[in-house]
């Protein structure tokens, strides 16, 4: 029996394991849409007590494999959690201040080094990179670094033609929706419209009018940068057209900046939050 046939046996058995970061994101996600009202997040949420701080970073930091959801089934522990949600960035003194006074309180069960790490978490809010628009045009923002990257590496410094069919693949795939404005893939990866727009109506729009001979040639060079694409953010795709990403665990810079995202973009809509609500719970794809 092989790795795989092991795999599929055990699934049989217990079922798909759980990916408890990715449940969490979709948690985060669904407090800040509550606070959402079409044009941008409300930031005037209550401030937990300290108790109630406290509380959170033992339930969090004790239950690792818990999702929060379920943590959150106690009231002051959800009110924590969305307050870091949607403060954590902005008001980083706030969680601070919250932090140091636990610490001196000397509460029972909470260590230093539980505060500390907690405290890290809420760092990473403040610190994070934000990501860029291009987050809103791919169903799977929990892969938005190996994306960005991915596409970053491979169209840097690139011919538009080269970079045309980039993008066409990432489309093609699902990676990116078909609805991603050109104006937006031109200031993303810096390149010249005119020569972008020639070049991306070509694969994407004009290919089926070409003769055989062109489409020969435009395939092979497809088939080149398809695999090059997916070797650089690290997916395939089955038979079924569903994405699969390899061995890449959700992590904290993923994680933490989808929810940075989701506070500070004036630009997002409910429809684009609800996208990666969706996106996460009902896509059959493989996170790692």
């Amino acid at each position: 029996m092989n790795i795989k046939e092991i795999g599929e046996d055990l699934e049989q058995q217990f079922g798909k394991p759980r990916n408890i970061t990715e449940e969490n994101v979709r948690f985060m996600l669904s407090l800040i849409k509550e606070e959402f009202d079409g044009t941008k997040v409300n930031e005037n949420v209550e401030k937990p007590s300290l108790e109630a701080f406290g509380m959170t970073i033992l339930a969090v930091m004790s239950y690792q494999t818990t999702p929060w959801e379920e943590l959150a089934k106690k009231p002051s522990i959800r009110k924590t959690l969305k307050y870091i949600a949607i403060r954590g960035n902005d008001h980083y003194d706030e969680m601070e201040a919250l932090t140091k006074e636990l610490i001196r309180k000397h509460f029972d069960d909470i260590t230093q080094k539980m505060v500390l790490g907690f405290l890290k978490i809420i760092r990473g809010v403040s610190n994070e990179e934000r990501p860029t628009k291009l987050i809103e045009y791919t169903p799977f923002a929990a892969q938005y670094y190996a994306i960005h990257h991915g596409l970053h590496q491979l169209i840097r410094g690139e011919h538009p033609d080269d970079a045309a069919v980039i993008i066409h693949c990432a489309i093609e795939d699902g990676i990116l929706f078909p609805t991603i404005p050109r104006s937006l893939l031109v200031d993303e990866f810096n390149l010249k419209k005119s020569s972008f727009d020639k070049y991306f109506s070509k694969y994407h729009i004009n290919l089926e009018y070409e003769s055989d001979a062109v489409k020969k040639q435009v395939e092979e060079k497809i088939k080149y940068h398809r695999r090059s694409l997916r070797n650089a953010i690290g997916y395939n795709v089955t038979d079924k057209n569903n994405v699969h990403f390899y061995d890449r665990k959700l992590g904290r810079k993923n994680f933490l900046s989808m929810i940075t995202y989701c506070i500070l973009s004036q630009h997002i809509s409910f429809l684009t939050i609800c996208c990666h609500l969706q996106s996460l719970a009902k896509r059959k794809t493989a996170f790692g």
